[in-house]
């Protein structure tokens, strides 16, 4: 019975881990793919007549463009535990915030559902990261 439990514990892991990776993965490359929108490489003005749409300055781009590039990164990489925290939390942020800027200025459910697919994949990412991935703050 426990080799069972043993065996189904190593499955529920290793379907974890990978579950982990591909929604990580693929929330890293959204963070560059929005960084390079952001830049205005991809979209010739979209972002930037987006970004008045929902009342931001235009400069809000490079800042977010830069933290989403900074984002991909540490989320990819190995160790940084603080700063992976750091990672989802302004991603998080930055979908939150899209959510309620389209409500805010009258947008329908059609604008909302790309940032909050992309929220459910962060969290879920977040959710499912390892033990070695995780930041824990010991008291001793």
């Amino acid at each position: 019975m426990k080799n069972i439990q043993i065996e189904n514990t190593q499955k529920t892991s290793k379907g974890r881990l990978v579950a982990y990776w591909i929604l990580t993965i693929f929330l890293a490359f959204e963070s560059v793919l929005a960084a390079m929108w952001d830049f205005n490489w991809l979209n010739k003005g979209y972002a930037r007549d987006l970004m008045e749409h929902l009342g931001y300055p235009s400069y809000f781009l490079i800042i977010k463009g830069v933290g989403s590039l900074l984002a991909a990164l540490v989320f990819l990489l190995p160790g940084l535990r603080l700063l992976k925290e750091w990672a989802y939390f302004g991603t998080f942020l930055i979908y939150i915030s899209a959510i309620a800027s389209h409500l805010a200025v009258g947008d329908g459910l059609l604008e909302i559902i790309a940032p909050f697919i992309f929220l459910c994949v962060a969290i879920a990412s977040w959710a499912l990261r390892p033990a070695s991935r995780r930041f824990s703050l010991a008291i001793s």
